[in-house]
């Protein structure tokens, strides 16, 4: 085969598609051959019926013209059945090899057939239209490979030119005629190689798109299998991570309890000077840094658990007086109360116990920021208050379904950071869980009051011992009125004072400090400033209502919020680190 064929034909295709190609290219070509053969007989009929000779036009007409209407008749007459064969085996042939054959042997006998009319016509006119017609009849109708077009339009034109040869007596019509019909015969050769090279890239292509997407649907089917593998895995591990935690939570719960054995001992030290030195290591883990902060019960210092690797706040804790031994049982009962917490925006407990020389400490994660009274310097904007309210009700949510009310929900105890989700919730050294009112050593019982008054509950104030999560609420309705307003709703000259108005007077509607603010917004702080407990959303239901606020609103992470700017003769310094001691 010359290169010009080959590359008419094609690049070759990949194994076993060359035989799927000529298959349907068989059987594209069989759909056809029905319906044009049929057509074609009726054609040919009619042609039978248009040249027939009556016996008395027979004796009118020239010799030559009757022989060549009766030549016409008896090469259509012909064609009739041979058309009909085609449809019949069109249609009921079953074998690969017959509907290979059928386009070729159809062309090659049209191109034959149509080589015997223009040869006929030369018996009264130099007309080859005949030939013209077939040659590019053939070459549309039917797709048949290039070599087996070559022999087909060979043959038609090898019998063209005997036939002209035998019927065209003058010279010269014979030269003029035989160029052109062989420029005819090379046209309509090269546009059968041009559609069969057409239908070959189409049927190649349509192979590619059909074999892209059963690669994509395998790779989808392998990524959705990845992705169930990688979501059962990551459920395993979460459920080992719960397992380690709960195991950690229960440890932190056991040593709380052998804790509790070790306050007999520090009796014995009350009023010693227990004061750590940069460098001293507790437990052999904890290396003592610098002091962060000071309490009457002890010290907060900076310092590296040299496990991890980590900056940790170790709370060191100094009883100076038989009194204070309660509040000592209090920070033990803090340890196993903050570890049944997991939350981001939650202090973590790492660790608690009595160093060698009777000193009790406790180990949290050291937090980088600044307190929310420190950013207390003005009016915050609604979306910036909504968004911390809803972190901070997050956070107190998460204490809340393991029954710790914090009790003492105030600015000082909100750290803000610089990390997702901005804030920390601090000092549970007062909380209590619901199920411990009726133990007798319970710091928290009738008749003693815990909290900071600028921001208790009624019930608190009351000293009874009915206080539930919906304290902590009411702590934030206030921590919300104060960043909207820039002030407090009860205005006090004593704590006392302050204590019964939040039992007795009704609190202010914010909107009458802050026309501007927003009705959603003003609407949930009176609802947590309700005096009834009951009438007060939960801390998860403030906190969804809080975040779609603050979500429809546009607000920006609560870590991205700047502090509103101070007044300039209150410009103060503000730590980089505060961990409130209990």
């Amino acid at each position: 085969m010359g290169p010009t064929l080959r590359r008419l034909r094609g690049e070759p295709l990949e194994r076993g598609l060359e035989e799927a190609f000529a298959l349907q290219l068989a059987d594209s070509n069989a759909r056809r051959l029905r319906v044009l053969a049929s057509l074609m007989a009726c054609v040919h009929a009619a042609h039978v019926a248009l040249f027939w000779t009556s016996a008395d036009a027979r004796r009118t007409l020239a010799p030559t013209v009757v022989q060549w209407r009766d030549s016409l008749v008896i090469a259509h007459g012909v064609m009739v059945p041979l058309a009909l064969a085609m449809v019949a085996i069109a249609f009921r042939a079953r074998r690969p090899w017959i509907l290979k054959l059928l386009a070729p042997c159809a062309a090659t006998l049209y191109l034959v057939h149509g080589a015997i009319c223009a040869s006929l016509d030369q018996m009264v006119v130099t007309n080859v239209g005949a030939w013209v017609g077939y040659s590019i009849g053939v070459a549309v109708v039917v797709s048949i490979p290039p070599l087996a077009s070559l022999v087909a339009y060979v043959v038609g034109a090898t019998t063209l030119t005997i036939g002209m040869l035998l019927l065209q007596h003058s010279a010269a019509a014979r030269l003029s005629s035989l160029p052109n019909c062989a420029t005819t015969a090379l046209i309509g050769l090269i546009v059968s190689w041009l559609v069969y090279a057409a239908r070959r890239r189409e049927f190649a292509q349509r192979r590619t798109i059909d074999r892209q997407q059963e690669e994509l649907s395998q790779l989808n089917a392998g990524l959705e299998r990845r992705v169930r593998e990688q979501v059962q895995e990551i459920v395993a591990r979460a459920g080992e991570v719960d397992r380690l935690n709960a195991q950690l939570q229960a440890q932190v719960r056991a040593r709380s309890s052998e804790l509790s054995m070790a306050l007999a001992r520090l009796a014995k030290h009350l009023g010693a000077d227990h004061a750590l030195k940069p460098g001293a290591v507790l437990a052999e883990r904890f290396v003592i840094e610098q002091v962060i902060g000071q309490g009457g019960m002890g010290s907060v210092y900076a310092g590296l658990d040299r496990t991890s690797g980590e900056r940790v706040a170790i709370k060191v804790i100094q009883a100076t007086s038989s009194k204070q031994l309660d509040a000592i049982r209090r920070f033990i009962r803090e340890a196993g109360t903050t570890a049944t917490i997991a939350h981001p925006a939650v202090v973590r407990m790492l660790h608690v116990d009595v160093s060698d020389d009777g000193l009790l400490f406790q180990v949290q994660e050291l937090v980088e920021g600044e307190t929310l009274t420190q950013r207390l310097r003005g009016p915050w904007a609604p979306t910036d208050a909504a968004r911390l309210g809803s972190g901070l009700c997050d956070a107190l949510a998460a204490a809340h379904a393991h029954g710790v009310v914090h009790r003492d929900v105030k600015p000082d105890n909100v750290m803000l950071t610089a990390r997702a989700p901005g804030l920390k919730l601090l000092d549970f050294g007062i909380a209590k869980l619901y199920d411990a009112v009726s133990r007798s050593d319970d710091a928290t019982l009738a008749g003693m009051i815990l909290g900071t008054p600028a921001y208790m509950a009624p019930e608190q104030v009351s000293g009874g011992s009915e206080v539930t999560d919906r304290a902590d609420v009411y702590s934030v309705g206030i921590i919300l009125f104060r960043l909207l307003t820039a002030r407090l709703p009860f205005d006090a000259g004593s704590p006392k004072e302050m204590m019964m108005r939040h039992v007795l007077v009704a609190p202010p509607d914010v909107r009458s400090y802050l026309p501007s603010a927003p009705e959603p917004l003003a609407l949930a702080i009176a609802r947590c400033l309700a005096k009834d407990p009951a009438a007060r959303p939960s801390s998860a239901q403030l906190a969804a209502e809080l975040r779609a606020w603050a979500d429809a609103e546009g607000a920006r992470p609560l870590e991205s919020v700047d502090a509103p700017r101070p007044a300039p003769e209150s410009t103060v310094p503000t730590p980089r680190r505060r961990v409130l001691p209990s």
